[in-house]
């Protein structure tokens, strides 16, 4: 499924983490680490005495950029010598396609430095490479979980066979799984259906599993208050009965 992507959009947008079958997957599967190449000047940046003795105490802050527009051929190995010359790579992530394990063109680029990352994204933003123009802004960390974005960043991308696709799809799953998906089925659903309200189409979505046994919910709370009404109106009518 085709999903357009707003480069000034600050969620994460998790191609290979994002559920937890992925990630039962992939523990299941050989790990396979990413081997990126060691470029001079690349190392943990040296504080001089002299420096220190001044400030006393240097704190020195991360800094993460993101990428959009990336040309194919531009992947981790070359995402990572080429954005060393700036300063130190600590972690990046290319986002992938699940299906056919290709690049999206657009990854997240942690530096040690915050000042060396926001150098990096203003010499970067608007650069034309391979008739494809980059854009790069500088993100707030403070609005990114790091650690989930940047989870499993050294090991490689493998595309699932069909084999593996059935077995994944068709193995035992827990009361609490069913009960996720179909949470997560149903968020979707329902903001389906608030769409098509506000663009006037009526048309309702809760034939549809598992809408529609929140729609049986709904019935039953409906008749069982419908239920209680009339037993407080009869009780009522009794007792004006009985004064009379």
């Amino acid at each position: 499924m085709a999903n357009i992507i707003d480069e000034d959009d600050d969620r994460l947008i998790d191609a290979e983490d994002s559920s937890s079958d992925d990630e039962q997957q992939q523990e299941e599967e050989a790990e396979q680490s990413l081997s990126l190449p060691s470029v001079p000047g690349s190392g943990k940046r040296k504080i001089k005495k002299s420096e220190m003795k001044r400030n006393k105490l240097i704190t020195i802050q991360p800094g993460l950029i993101r990428l959009s527009g990336l040309p194919y051929g531009f992947f981790e190995r070359e995402l990572y010598s080429y954005f060393s010359q700036f300063g130190p790579v600590t972690r990046l992530k290319l986002i992938r396609s699940k299906k056919t394990g290709g690049t999206r063109g657009y990854a997240y680029i942690e530096f040690e430095d915050e000042d060396v990352a926001r150098i990096a994204a203003e010499t970067m933003n608007g650069y034309l490479m391979f008739r494809s123009l980059i854009k790069s802004r500088v993100m707030d960390r403070t609005k990114v979980d790091t650690e989930k974005l940047f989870k499993n960043w050294k090991r490689l991308f493998t595309v699932k066979t069909p084999q593996q696709k059935r077995a994944l799809h068709n193995r035992v799953k827990s009361n609490e799984q069913i009960e996720k998906s179909n949470q997560r089925r149903t968020t979707k659903l329902l903001k389906q259906q608030q769409r098509l309200a506000a663009a006037g189409i009526k048309y309702e979505l809760t034939d549809f599993i598992p809408l529609k046994a929140m729609k049986k919910e709904d019935e039953k709370n409906v008749s069982s208050s419908e239920k209680k009404n009339e037993q407080v109106a009869n009780k009522s009518t009794k007792k004006k009965i009985v004064k009379t």
